[in-house]
């Protein structure tokens, strides 16, 4: 643990330094007009501190590379050391608020392989309180919601509260995420007997199938046609 502490010491320090020379080879060279502001009173040490602050940002990226690694290249990911992954995705979104895929990852980890939903669900909403028009964070919202807590109304909600995003910022999502989404709503509508709904959402996710006809002899496809035409 202490060798692990002094790299992440070394590598700040590392991040100072880069920072503090890139603010005054900025300012001596007259890049974005620097200097020009300094004659309206903007000092050195005030370039120099705003450019410090942004270290944050280049420790998150590095957080995260390793996480990435850790994940998908060691070979080493058990339930033992995850708690320690999902504490690098914790680290990474207070040094950067704006990480999606922190956000996303670390809630995911915690609801679905830590089995601590509420954790997940906590992370989650700040996540979206920070970043409140990121559809894939209502997704894992509403999954979470749907997988784990077995709350349809709130993982209905949830659902179409990303769809609604998705739709609004016109977003070209790829064919799996609109498949799972469609198809994780018509569930979801399924289990507060809205028959009618669930079909039409059910319908959605067959146009982004790649075998409708497998999809047609499901179980749920099935429950939600003998509902409907009772």
């Amino acid at each position: 643990m202490a060798n692990k502490d002094f790299r992440y010491i070394v590598i700040l320090l590392v991040c100072f330094l880069v920072a503090l020379f890139n603010s005054i080879f900025l300012f001596n060279n007259n890049y974005l007009d620097l200097k020009r502001d300094y004659e309206k009173n903007l000092k050195l040490y005030e370039v120099i501190v705003y450019s410090l602050g942004n270290i944050r940002y280049n420790l998150a990226a590095y957080f995260w590379i390793r996480t990435e690694y850790f994940i998908h290249y060691s070979g080493f990911v058990t339930i033992n050391n995850l708690p320690e992954i999902v504490y690098y995705a914790k680290l990474i979104t207070i040094l950067n608020p704006n990480f999606v895929e922190a956000y996303d990852f670390g809630a995911y980890q915690l609801a679905f392989f830590l089995n601590l939903p509420k954790e997940g669900l906590d992370f989650i909403k700040e996540g979206i309180k920070n970043n409140p028009n990121e559809y894939k964070l209502y997704f894992t919202a509403g999954m979470i919601y749907s997988q784990k807590i077995k709350n349809y109304n709130e993982s209905y909600k949830w659902f179409s509260k990303s769809l609604e995003l998705i739709k609004k910022n016109k977003l070209n999502i790829d064919r799996q995420e609109f498949f799972d989404l469609y198809r994780f709503l018509a569930y979801s509508a399924y289990e507060l007997n809205k028959y009618n709904e669930a079909y039409i959402y059910y319908n959605k996710s067959m146009d982004y199938s790649n075998n409708r006809e497998l999809m047609k002899n499901s179980r749920l496809y099935k429950k939600i046609l003998e509902n409907l035409y009772k």
